[in-house]
């Protein structure tokens, strides 16, 4: 099938899902399949996107510029429209009606769709061609929505497993925190995160002296509470808020484990990354993260420090435990992970859909 796809995206920040976007665009492109990337100019993607030399259109923001890009559009003889999140489905099925051509959006949060009139109608399968999940536990959640699961292919989020295989260790990292073991979590601080039960499993594993420091990556609103429950858990030396880093594969490759609490993941990336460097996951119980680690890591519930303070500990002294399950990890996601297999099954799930035109 000759596939040529408009991929639309409505978001202005940066998150997993735009950096998915971007490589899965890029590689498309170095296939030499017609790509067109529809977002906002003034969003983080835009410029990205541009400077890794991929045709982009900005997302329009009233009716003349939806009218525009559709004239626009029309001239690329495309075979499919894919939005990526739920702001851009509305322009999406403005454009399928106009264009004539199928709608596909790509689902990444594991949450239900809402019961409103105006969600019901955004997503009812007459209007949405297909669904791109990148989890059973996306689809799942769809299909308990009333989506009809024929509909909706899966295709996993992907790594870069060559790239990530390059990256060294680096002893001048781990040197400010001295011979202890080395512990971090990566992600927005936000309550979905649920970066406190990894505070109060810290707190647990002082009480115990046992050898760890902790490091987390990420900004958002829960930064000034995790100061506080820190300071007042006596952690203020042992528990370092990192801010936001751009370089978080290099971060994650330093790490003795990854902490992982999310109370709700649709298939976290990061444990994926985690699984391919041969980094131990000591993880909460979200079943999108039980999904990607596969039983390769250690798992507990959400609201469970004690039970998450004793993963950590097993996985950082059991040393015959933790190779075992890191080799199977690695070999898990180096099969199932890597952006050429994401590649492949989102062409797949073209195809499957099929093209109206």
């Amino acid at each position: 099938m000759n596939v040529r796809v408009a991929f639309l995206h409505a978001n202005r920040n940066w998150g997993g899902g735009e950096n998915q976007l971007l490589a899965l665009a890029r590689r498309l492109h170095a296939r030499g399949i017609f790509t067109v990337l529809v977002t906002p100019a003034d969003g983080a993607l835009y410029p990205l996107a541009r400077r890794a030399g991929l045709r982009t259109l900005a997302f329009p923001d009233d009716a003349a510029g939806r009218r525009q890009l559709a004239l626009d559009l029309e001239e690329f003889s495309l075979t499919h429209l894919n939005a990526q999140d739920s702001g851009s489905t509305a322009l999406g099925l403005h454009l399928r009606s106009r264009l004539g051509i199928p709608l596909v959006l790509t689902r990444r949060i594991a949450s239900p769709l809402r019961r409103n009139p105006l969600s019901r109608r955004k997503y009812s399968p007459r209007r949405l061609d297909g669904v791109i999940a990148v989890s059973e536990t996306v689809r799942a959640a769809m299909v308990r929505s009333g989506y009809p699961a024929a509909r909706i292919q899966v295709v996993g989020d992907g790594i870069d497993v060559a790239a990530l295989a390059r990256l060294p260790a680096e002893p001048e990292f781990r040197a400010p925190y001295g011979a202890d073991f080395l512990v971090g979590g990566l992600g927005s601080l936000t309550p979905k995160k649920n970066w406190m039960l990894m505070v109060r499993a810290a707190e647990i594993l002082a009480r115990d002296s046992f050898p760890v420091r902790w490091l987390l990556a990420g900004d958002g609103p829960d930064r000034a509470e995790l100061e506080a429950a820190i300071r007042r858990a006596g952690l203020a030396d042992r528990f370092h808020l990192l801010g936001f880093r751009a370089d978080a594969a290099r971060l994650l490759r330093q790490l003795d484990a990854l902490c992982f609490p999310s109370r709700m993941e649709g298939a976290s990336v990061t444990v994926r990354e985690a699984m391919a460097l041969g980094v131990p996951v000591v993880a909460a119980d979200a079943p999108g993260v039980v999904e990607s680690l596969a039983d390769h890591g250690w798992t507990s519930g959400a609201d469970d420090p004690q039970a998450l303070a004793d993963h950590v500990r097993e996985a950082l002294q059991d040393v015959g435990l933790r190779q075992a399950r890191v080799a199977a990890a690695r070999r898990h996601a180096q099969e199932h992970y890597d952006y050429e297999t994401t590649v492949a099954g989102t062409l797949a799930a073209y195809a499957a859909i099929g093209g109206r035109r």
